[in-house]
């Protein structure tokens, strides 16, 4: 490693030690976990928080592969049957803030979403949206056992705007993103309305038209308990329809338990496609890409500790602009009540997909802070500094300079370095030789 000092309790150390979150001058994109080694396209980058070192890929595919202690294991941790279609296919995986811990309940539990496969039963006229969970043998285990459980499934009908990241909150919840159906422009309404509807059409007819076959949970984020199983289903559990014994609870405190005719799986809806997002570790902030339509894409952020219930604007606003709402200009959140983007971009310079990624909070000290997150289309790799209020985008995008291939997910490890999965089946890892601590490089 380059030596590089820096004095403590001098004006430079200050200035180090202060700065705005930014990478530093060599980051460089390290190709993971080595040279030589392609997946299948990746599409999100996982590690459990049990110490193993292990980082896993999951692969849209079907298949999640396993890189230990820097080596890529030859048996992959699961292989699953998938519809892979358009968008669709493996897309999230979770693990059990208790996996790996072999002193807790549910350590060695982990939840996948995925797409089912064509020849399976369906609620919708596509596969299914469904998240599952699986275990291991033991804690420590390297290959997962084949069976897994059928948790919630969501009706689709479309291959496309699946959403299906993934994450457990610091509440000890799961949050599950989906898309709006795939229809362009929502002509059925689907991100806003909170109850069950067909397609039909009419943005106006959440709740009131009972003929056809009936969707729901699409353009949502949703939050369960996945701790709480065996109950008895309510009338608004909407997820629960086909699952048998029910596998999960609505927390009590989901916006929408104390209304009827409502889904209660539901923490925040407006979304056309959250295709990838993020809980930064530090604060529990939960960072979402939301997938634009012709014109813009945007990035938008829930504080922790929220009620929920909030609205992000799909399709009323597309980005800051407006849409389906009257009007013009970059006022929609305004007017319309809704969640206005940290980050907000246009698709003039050839930029059409964005991918959501993670605040670095790994050793590099001088990065804490720091958002990534790209393109898929352009596959630029961006920064934003996330300690900006009340836009993250204020002087304009922070290009890197670093890819030029698809981006098609992001992930991190325990330690909080942040990795990105290419579309041409490259995994990297973000580095660089500035690891400041107290002011010195370690």
């Amino acid at each position: 490693m380059r030596i590089i000092k820096w004095l403590a309790g001098t004006g430079l150390a200050a200035l180090a030690l202060n700065a705005m979150a930014a990478p530093p001058p060599d980051l460089a994109m390290t190709r993971f976990p080595n040279a030589s080694t392609t997946f299948s396209t990746p599409v999100a980058i996982r590690a459990p928080n049990d110490g193993s070192n292990r980082v896993f890929i999951v692969q849209k595919g079907g298949t999640i592969r396993v890189v230990k202690n820097g080596t890529l294991l030859t048996t992959p941790f699961l292989t699953r049957a998938v519809t892979t279609s358009s968008e669709s296919g493996l897309l999230g995986l979770a693990f059990h803030p208790n996996f790996g811990k072999p002193d807790l309940a549910h350590n060695t539990e982990f939840y996948i979403f995925y797409t089912r496969p064509a020849a399976d039963e369906r609620l919708g006229t596509s596969p299914d949206q469904v998240v599952a969970r699986y275990t291991v043998p033991t804690p420590d285990s390297d290959v997962a056992d084949t069976n897994g459980t059928i948790v919630l499934r969501i009706p689709d009908l479309a291959g496309n705007h699946n959403g299906g990241d993934i994450h457990f909150g610091a509440d000890g919840y799961l949050y599950i993103s989906s898309g709006d159906s795939g229809a362009q422009n929502n002509p059925h309404g689907f991100a806003e309305c909170l109850w069950k509807k067909p397609a039909d059409s009419n943005r106006n007819s959440c709740g009131t038209n009972p003929s056809g076959t009936q969707y729901y949970l699409l353009g949502k984020m949703l939050r369960i308990d996945v701790d709480t199983r065996g109950g008895t289903a309510t009338a608004d559990m909407c997820g629960s329809n086909g699952v048998n014994p029910l596998e999960y609870a609505i927390p009590a405190s989901n916006p929408h338990t104390g209304t009827s005719n409502t889904c209660d799986e539901i923490w925040s809806h407006g979304f056309r496609n959250p295709w990838r997002w993020s809980f930064d570790r530090a604060n529990g902030r939960m960072i979402i890409g939301d997938v634009g339509q012709g014109n813009y894409e945007e990035v938008t952020v829930e504080a922790a500790g929220i009620a929920g219930g909030l609205d992000h604007g799909w399709s009323r606003c597309e980005g800051r602009h407006y849409f389906t709402t009257s009007g013009s200009g970059t006022n929609c959140p305004a007017t319309t009540s809704t969640i206005a983007p940290v980050i907000e971009y246009s698709h003039a310079a050839g930029d059409c997909a964005v991918v959501g990624g993670f605040v670095f909070r790994g050793p590099i000290a001088p990065m804490r802070g720091t958002y990534f997150y790209s393109d898929s289309c352009t596959g630029k790799l961006w920064w934003a500094d996330s300690t900006l209020t009340p836009t993250w985008d204020a002087g304009g995008q922070n290009d890197t300079g670093l890819s030029s291939s698809g981006i098609y997910g992001f992930g991190e490890d325990q330690a909080g370095n942040v990795y990105v999965g290419q579309g041409n089946g490259q995994v990297f890892k973000l580095t660089s030789d500035f690891i400041f601590e107290d002011g010195f490089e370690q």
